[in-house]
């Protein structure tokens, strides 16, 4: 389990980490995405992208929450299960 990017693909089951929920905001008043939808934060990874939102071999990655698609990049999430 890491929250490299390089070892993020297809399949794997992940958690967003971001800083902000705590850290800058407190938990109520976070503006993030997970926050404001209510999200576990828990995803499935559908693809790698770039900046773009293009197919590329980037730290950016599709993937699909409790709440509905959202991309990430590969150092907001950790891999919770891998896809072998």
């Amino acid at each position: 389990m890491s929250s490299m990017s390089p070892s993020i693909k297809p399949g794997d089951l992940i958690k967003a980490v971001a800083n902000c929920c705590e850290k800058e905001y407190g938990v109520f008043d976070c503006p993030c995405f997970f926050c404001t939808q209510g999200s576990s934060g828990i995803g499935i990874v559908v693809e790698r992208l770039n900046k773009e939102g293009v197919k590329h071999s980037s730290g950016y990655w599709s993937a699909i929450f409790d709440v509905g698609p959202w991309r990430v990049y590969g150092t907001e999430v950790e891999v919770i299960s891998e896809n072998r």
